[in-house]
């Protein structure tokens, strides 16, 4: 079931765009996956992808990062490459009459606490990578929240890499997305759950069909003044 978002959530998704440095940010993470540590990583999934080392491929899974003793803090800042691979659905898949059947992708903070649906910060999104035909594409979420339609691969910074399996003989089979957005956040611990829920009812090899990687995380905080 599609997950509500309070109006918290939508105030604590600021989801400003941020490309240049704030005042005052503090960095607390990076990892390119190059170098073997993968302190406060679970789930994690380590592969090759376009001759680097990447997080994932996922499908219809992912990994948490745990982070402790923050310093005080009003924001949170994440940002990563995000690839898509090979044959997202968007918004909608047409497999279920309910709409229910979006391919999402989601980062969620500290999801295994019981926070009050006030407290939590949760983004989900999708991705359209699949076929076009003249005249009609599957929409897109990116960059804003489900269910908001957006124009397949809007904002893409590649869209011509190959694809990891189902597409691995196509030179545009994977999207690349510059992931960096900014949320409301205060907890000196957090853990960042960065995760799924693809939509495949007749394929063989659901992960083959549609996957997802992650590589340059890093992770900052900062107050506003």
């Amino acid at each position: 079931m599609i997950k509500q978002l309070v109006p918290f959530a939508l105030i604590a998704l600021l989801i400003l765009s941020c490309e240049e440095a704030i005042p005052d940010e503090k960095f607390i993470y990076f990892n390119d996956f190059d170098n073997e540590d993968y302190t406060g990583i679970s789930g994690v999934y380590i592969s090759e992808f376009d001759g680097d080392f990447v997080m994932g491929n996922f499908n219809n899974s992912g990994f948490q990062l745990s982070l402790n003793n923050l310093p005080d803090h009003q924001y949170i800042r994440v940002s990563f490459d995000l690839y898509i691979h090979d044959s997202w659905d968007g918004n909608s898949n047409g497999t279920n009459p309910s709409g229910e059947d979006h391919d999402a992708w989601i980062i969620e903070f500290d999801p295994d606490d019981n926070l009050k649906a006030s407290e939590k910060i949760y983004f989900e999104t999708t991705f359209s990578n699949g076929l076009c035909i003249p005249g009609f594409c599957y929409s897109q979420s990116y960059p804003r929240q489900f269910p908001f339609p957006n124009d397949s691969k809007l904002e893409a910074v590649s869209t011509s890499l190959p694809g990891r399996c189902l597409w691995q003989d196509s030179p545009d089979g994977t999207s690349l997305y510059k992931f960096d957005k900014i949320f409301l956040h205060k907890r000196n611990n957090t853990v960042i759950s960065f995760y799924d829920r693809l939509v495949q009812p007749d394929s063989n090899s659901p992960i083959c069909d549609e996957s997802w990687s992650l590589d340059n995380l890093s992770v900052t905080v900062f107050t506003k003044r």
